[in-house]
């Protein structure tokens, strides 16, 4: 198989002058290239089948739309016939006409209005113009509701609803809360529409299923569609998001117009960081339009500072969340024009946003789920041309893991996305707000809900009146102090000077904004000189941008079991999914040079930071194995071996069920207690997910360790760059022998977790 894949990129770098150059860098290795062929569309009836008048028909023909696609007709029929629908096609093969046509059908011929959700704001900004094209031949008015939208605009809204209102779920809840008159106007509304849908999973996930919960108190009737990128369970995900049973699926074309080659490279003498440097000043220099994807901010300020040096960051934009809307717009414009070749950028344009004809995407990192992988690549190509995909493979596990199998890395098929509506702390807050909005009758709502309405009552936030819940003054006053979905945990402002330059959530804040922390932020270097917990405000001042130090904080956590929500075995071992309080605590931080990645300094604070929340998490207690008759000995290998443990079964589950680099954490006993839990105050599902697929996890965390080279622990297999005790106490052998041990059938027992005063490892 080697052989044969060596014999492909071999055929790829003889035919195509691109894969050709990138492959003539000694300091790359491209491992394989895998072909998508153009999809094979099939086509519906001609325009003229839609009920919709000549005029308008005339109109899809001026915009080169002559016939449907089988699957717009087919998702037409559907919503027109009024089930809930859920339509699933790949990019830029015209999921908007899908949804679009049939809601303006219904617009015209039966006086239904549609709200149409994206999940950002800037999405649905860029979509409106598009809606537009489509509304203003038939006379029907499309407006966009959002944060921007200037008092007139929303006084038109408001007096006289349109007949599509563009919207985002942030939007959506901060009305039904804080604008009465929004709470009248969406009585007009009977069809929702969600585009993309599938970014709504984890946390996000569940406060829109309770956003949409909200909404239907006030609305006489509602239809649901849905619109997304392929996924692997698109009816369950669609039923449990919505909190409806009758869905319709409707399927399209998964790939796209024309061909595109996906590309996998190793880089041998340079990081990642490099690399993707590298690629995009390659396409610089061939005038190619690239889009760079990393999935942290850091990351793209890191490529960014190193193109800036090349000499070509003239060509080369940063875009990621944190910019002003002006400066993100004058870079999406510049990107379009072709002023700009290259963006550099977090997920923020892995959505639809149409941000021109790119040529290249470049995954700096492996996206955290095959989804998400699809999504980004859909960018590319979208006029029909040749494309291209290149992923860049570093020393993580997963990397290894493909570097091994690389055909396996294509082979894969779109993950299960996950809601955990059950989830606590946001079920709290939205059940508030409800009783807030509008007195809550008792059975209208799910049992769960009902549930929390009553822990609330106990709290006195709503009283029970008759079969009504009632907010409180109490509550009143908590609810109209709420605002925002996207998360829960407290925010601490990043101020320089006097201006507010940005925002990070606790407890990460925790670890990026204690005094003394180097902060990348829109391609500037600061320093942070003051830390206010308590205020949760950082102070910076800004330093060169050419600095060469950076830093990574020190912490552990404590765990406190609040609740065991639900025991089982994975094999013959015990686990506990549980309710629980983390305690982490920041106690220093290393001083490393950027270039050459050398630490330059410990440094220990004399007062450590700290910050408590409340989540859920997995509890695997791990076979007890003995390394050493010498207990000294034995203690320090068998911390080792379910610290190593805890950390791949963290890195590869991250992938396999499609979870963000930090959205689950770990600790870890010398005792075999191996604890992981969501980083996410009140939980966001992704422990329960890993439950589900534990035997993959396992089995592919033994893969990788057992294909490592390293003496016993390294980059490629056990290290974790989010390590709190800077990856010390890990053992590659000495997980071999925990993960052997549970596959194999050895059982344990469920004992006392350690108290905080022994050792643990994060």
């Amino acid at each position: 198989m080697i052989r044969g894949d060596r014999l492909t990129v071999a055929k790829y770098m003889l035919e195509d002058d691109f894969i050709a150059e990138l492959g003539s860098d000694r300091a790359r290795m491209i491992l394989y290239v895998h072909e998508d062929k153009p999809a094979e569309i099939t086509y519906g009836p001609a325009v003229d089948a839609l009920d919709l008048p000549r005029e308008f028909i005339n109109k899809l023909r001026e915009f080169g739309i002559e016939r449907l696609y089988s699957f717009q007709w087919e998702a037409y029929r559907s919503i027109i016939n009024g089930n809930n629908t859920a339509i699933m096609a790949g990019t830029g093969v015209g999921k908007t006409e899908a949804f679009l046509l049939p809601l303006l059908s219904l617009v015209v011929n039966r006086g239904v209005k549609g709200i149409i959700m994206y999940p950002t704001k800037a999405l649905a900004r860029d979509q409106m113009l598009r809606i537009q094209r489509y509304a203003s031949p038939l006379g029907i008015s499309a407006l966009p509701y959002d944060g921007d939208t200037p008092s007139d605009i929303r006084s038109r809204i408001y007096s006289s609803p349109p007949d599509i209102l563009i919207t985002n779920p942030d939007m959506v809840s901060e009305a039904l809360t804080h604008v009465s008159r929004f709470r009248e106007v969406i009585r007009e509304y009977g069809m929702v529409i969600l585009d993309d849908f599938h970014i709504y999973n984890g946390v996000f996930g569940a406060h829109v299923h309770y956003v949409l919960k909200r909404m239907g108190r006030f609305m006489r009737s509602t239809q649901y569609v849905v619109s997304t990128a392929t996924i692997g369970n698109p009816i369950e995900f669609a039923r449990k998001l919505l909190g409806v049973d009758d869905i319709v699926l409707v399927k399209g074309p998964e790939g796209r117009r024309g061909i595109t080659r996906h590309v996998l490279v190793k880089p041998i003498s340079r990081g990642r960081v490099t690399e993707a440097a590298e690629i995009a000043i390659t396409c610089v220099k061939r005038g190619m339009k690239c889009l760079v994807f990393a999935d942290s901010h850091r990351f793209v300020e890191l490529i960014k500072r190193l193109v800036d040096k090349r000499g070509v960051g003239d060509r080369v934009r940063v875009h990621r969340a944190g910019l002003t809307i002006e400066e993100r717009h004058e870079v999406e414009d510049g990107f379009r024009e072709g002023k700009y070749l290259v963006l550099l950028t977090t997920p923020t344009l892995e959505m639809g946003i149409d941000i021109g004809d790119v040529d290249v995407a470049v995954m700096a990192t492996i996206p955290p789920s095959f989804s998400k992988y699809l999504q980004r690549s859909g960018r590319v190509g979208r006029r029909g041309q040749l494309s291209y995909v290149i992923q860049i493979l570093g020393d993580d596990p997963m990397s290894t893991y493909y570097s091994s199998n690389p055909r396996e890395f294509y082979a894969r098929r779109p993950e299960d996305l996950y809601v955990e509506e059950k989830n606590d702390e946001i079920a709290r807050r939205h059940c508030l707000l409800m009783a807030y909005e509008r007195p809550v009758r008792s059975g209208s709502v799910d049992v769960y809900c009902e549930g929390v309405l009553k822990l609330l009552a106990e709290e006195g936030l709503v009283e029970i009146r008759g079969n009504y819940y009632v907010v409180t003054d109490k509550g009143r006053e908590v609810a109209v102090s709420m605002h925002g979905i996207r998360g829960i945990g407290d925010v601490v402002k990043i101020v320089d000077g006097k201006r507010v330059i940005g925002f990070r959530e606790l407890p990460m804040a925790l670890r990026e904004l204690h005094e003394g922390a180097i902060y990348l932020h829109g391609g500037r270097v600061y320093e942070v000189y003051r830390f206010d917990l308590e205020g949760r405000r950082a102070y910076v001042r800004r330093l060169p941008d050419d600095y060469d130090l950076y830093t990574t904080a020190l912490y552990y956590s404590e765990p406190r079991i609040e609740e065991v929500l639900e025991e089982g075995k994975i094999y013959s071992i015990p686990y506990q999914y549980v309710r629980l309080t983390i305690r982490e605590v920041v106690h220093g931080y290393l001083v490393k040079r950027f270039s050459s990645n050398e630490v330059i300094e410990r440094r220990e604070f004399n007062q450590p930071l700290s910050y408590e929340f409340r989540t859920k998490g997995v509890i695997i207690y791990a076979p007890f194995i003995t390394f050493s008759p010498f207990e000294s000995v034995d203690v320090v290998e068998r911390g080792k071996a379910y610290h190593a443990t805890e950390h791949i079964i963290i890195m590869v589950g991250e992938n396999v069920i499609g979870a963000g680099p930090t959205d689950m954490g770990g600790i870890s006993y010398p005792t075999g207690h191996i604890i992981i839990y969501d980083s996410y105050p009140g939980g966001s599902g992704a422990t329960k997910m890993l439950l589900r697929r534990i035997d993959e996890v396992l089995k592919i965390s033994l893969n990788v360790l057992t294909h490592c080279t390293c003496i016993d622990g390294c980059p490629k297999c056990v290290y974790s760059p989010y390590c709190g005790n800077d990856n010390h106490f890990l053992s590659r052998r000495n997980a071999i022998k925990v993960i052997e041990a549970i596959l194999g059938g050895r059982s344990s027992e469920i004992t006392e977790i350690p108290t905080t005063t022994e050792r643990s490892f994060d």
